[in-house]
């Protein structure tokens, strides 16, 4: 018997200033797996889905070190890269802060 691959949805705050007269959201259905980070979650959003997402991701990531890939997560800000998801999400850029794009935010 085959296992249903349970999903989350994830909703993302999307800006582009060049674009966009104001912030809007977009939702995403995601396989949600064990252990799964938020940028996990954005990774396969870009790769499978929506390769015009703006996030921070880079190869040194999950260190926790460089702090770039802070977001908010359900209200409460996280390294995107060390907050594990457990169900739908919602992330949102870091507030106070200007918007490049998307989640990617001037002074990190």
């Amino acid at each position: 018997m085959k296992m249903e691959t349970r999903k989350m949805k994830v909703t993302v705050a999307r800006f582009n200033p060049a674009m966009d007269s104001s912030p809007h959201y977009q939702t995403y259905e995601v396989p949600l797996e064990p252990r799964m980070t938020v940028m996990d979650v954005l990774d396969y959003i870009y790769e499978n889905l929506d390769p015009s997402i703006a996030y921070y991701s880079h190869a040194s990531c999950h260190r926790r070190v460089c702090a770039r890939c802070n977001v908010t997560v359900n209200g409460k800000a996280g390294l995107s890269c060390h907050t594990e998801v457990t169900g739908d999400i919602t992330i949102d850029p870091l507030p106070r802060l200007k918007v490049i794009r998307d989640l990617v935010v001037e002074g990190l």
